[in-house]
């Protein structure tokens, strides 16, 4: 996974890094994009890290259901999701504290819902012949390529699992079998020779799940992406 570094640091004390840095040490943290502004490059940012949460500086582009990484001390990277992400924007004398406070999900917790009824734990995006994939109940982000001739199949599974997890009135039983299919396809597109069986038999259900988005608001987005998902 390539990932831009981290910004310079002005190391005078006039952000909340250097203020806070040099006493409780940092991390680079990796953050790979989630559904918020998905156009964004995987980043490293330092952040002062606790057990249950991360502070950046104010100005680091990070938002809700965001998958974040760094080194582990035990050796390996930590991965978690950012579940709640809170902007203090202090001003004047205090503005060396203004930060970014991400509150953490471990392995498998999906971020709560706001805003916009979506669920935050699972994240599927297309980059080019790659897919950046956040799986509840597996590793919380990885980015996989995609064999040559599914690139837009890949694409248009991501963009469906994001319909059915904005649209309201969808039955959560259909959202995690929808879930469940579109990370089977995406996982099988990955492989050196994907089985078109395996795709063919999961492809349904996330059509029917896609088609009672239609219905539900989703509208003429929804209805074109199910025209997408055959191969």
């Amino acid at each position: 996974m390539v990932s831009l570094k981290p910004p310079p640091r002005s190391g005078d004390g006039t952000n909340f890094i250097d203020q806070f840095g040099s006493t409780f040490g940092t991390k680079d943290v990796t953050v790979t994009p989630g559904t918020e502004r998905p156009e964004r490059p995987v980043a490293t940012y330092p952040a002062v890290i606790s057990a249950k949460s991360a502070q950046f500086n104010v100005d680091t582009p990070i938002y809700e259901g965001d998958g974040l990484e760094w080194d582990d001390p035990r050796g390996g990277r930590m991965r978690r999701f950012a579940a709640q992400v809170d902007v203090n924007d202090a001003g004047g004398a205090a503005a060396s504290l203004a930060h970014v406070r991400v509150e953490l999900a471990t392995t498998g917790t999906t971020a709560p819902q706001k805003r916009v009824p979506r669920v935050d734990g699972h994240v599927i995006v297309v980059n080019g012949s790659n897919v950046n994939i956040a799986l509840e109940g597996a590793t919380i982000t990885q980015q996989i390529p995609v064999s040559a001739g599914y690139e837009a199949l890949a694409d248009a599974v991501g963009k469906a699992l994001a319909v059915i997890e904005r649209t309201e009135g969808i039955d959560p039983d259909e959202i995690e079998f929808a879930r469940e299919a579109a990370t089977q396809v995406v996982e099988e597109a990955a492989k050196a020779e994907p089985d078109k069986a395996v795709i063919k038999k999961a492809l349904p259900m996330l059509r029917g799940v896609l088609s009672a988005a239609a219905t539900s608001g989703a509208g003429k987005a929804a209805s074109e992406l199910v025209a997408q998902l055959f191969t």
